[in-house]
């Protein structure tokens, strides 16, 4: 849609690696919320860990405002999210131009998170409290 003329949006260099970097980011927070179903036992407790953990996410992964003027804490502490690194992955590729193994580490770290949070949910769940 952001390509339409009217929009004026070109993509040019890595930008299709947008794709793997979606589904990277797919799989971690897709594990994170399988870690908090796990662990949370009523529908209330999951949405109250929910909001705990997506609204400092947003505000500190750099979705709404660049963190390059934020406070060295901000700065440090925004690489505890997983959506730092999507957006980070994202704007190396499609917004720096930079070449397609730019996103590569943040690919990576993405698909960790992805792998200890479906650990960790895995180990947490239990048929007995569902």
């Amino acid at each position: 849609m952001a390509t339409l003329p009217m929009f004026g949006l070109r993509l040019s260099g890595a930008w299709w690696m947008g794709v793997p970097m979606v589904l990277a980011g797919v799989l971690a927070f897709l594990s994170i919320g399988m870690v908090v179903g796990a662990w949370a036992k009523t529908q209330e407790t999951a949405q109250a860990v929910t909001q705990l953990i997506v609204l400092p996410m947003a505000f500190l992964g750099g979705s709404f405002f660049p963190l390059d003027a934020s406070p060295q804490w901000m700065r440090t502490l925004s690489y505890v999210f997983p959506l730092r690194y999507l957006n980070e992955g994202m704007l190396n590729v499609m917004g720096r131009g930079l070449g397609p193994m730019s996103a590569l580490p943040q690919i990576g770290v993405l698909l960790g998170v992805a792998i200890v949070g479906a650990l960790i949910a895995v180990r947490l769940f239990r048929w007995d409290d569902a």
